[in-house]
This record gives structure tokens, sequence and C-alpha cells, in this order.
């Protein structure tokens, strides 16, 4: 495995489901929230979201790039999402917090692996 890929492998069917909605809506809503600040991150966005780069079962296989984008779309979700989970089930709700948390640790070692700063 190349230095520049990061493995992800989710343990649920809705995390990754969870994943792709979560980059949807941030491209939906780039052009008035503007998520992320770069082409190469919307890019990432569009094809992680409607490509096979986020299957349902399987590793993921992602670049120090492809993991930033994640990290962004998924902070930005969680501060919009107190409200609109308040209907999901807890069961899920911890499916989606676990594979996030795993994003950003993925993100935090690919940093500090890259002698980045990471906030």
């Amino acid at each position: 495995m190349s230095a520049d890929i990061f493995v992800i492998e989710p343990q649920w069917i809705v995390q990754a489901r969870h994943l792709r909605c979560t980059l949807k809506r941030a491209l939906a809503l780039q052009a008035t929230q503007n998520v992320w600040s770069s082409t190469e991150h919307i890019n990432n966005a569009v094809a992680m979201a409607y490509d096979d780069q986020l299957p349902d079962s399987g590793r993921w296989e992602l670049t120090r790039s492809q993991i930033r984008t994640l990290k962004i779309a998924i902070e930005w979700r969680r501060a919009k999402r107190a409200a609109s989970d308040k209907k999901t089930s807890p069961d899920v709700l911890e499916h989606w917090t676990q594979i996030e948390d795993d994003v950003i640790a993925a993100y935090r070692a690919v940093s500090n692996e890259a002698g980045l700063y990471w906030i």
C-alpha cells in the first residue's frame, strides 16, 4: 500500500451511505455556504458521492486530499446536525459518529505522518 493512500474500513452499511449523503448535502449547498474553499475538494466530493469510491462494504483507499475533503464535510454536517438528527435512531447515530471519528482520526494520522500541523 502506498504511503499516499490511507485505508478506512467501515463496519456498517449506514456509514458509507451517511458519508455519501453528507457529501451530497454539502455539494448542494456549496454555492451558498462555501463548505470547501477549493475546486480540488469539490471534485473529490463529487467523485466520492457519486462514484464507487465509498462502497457500502469493503475497504476505502483514500488519498490525503480525499480524507481532508471528508473531514471538512463532516465538520460542516456536525455543525448543522443537532436539530435534524433528533429523529434518528441512537444506534444509527452511533454508527455515523464512529465513521466520522474514523475519518477525522485518519486525517490526523495522515497529517502527522506528513509533518503537518493539525487543527
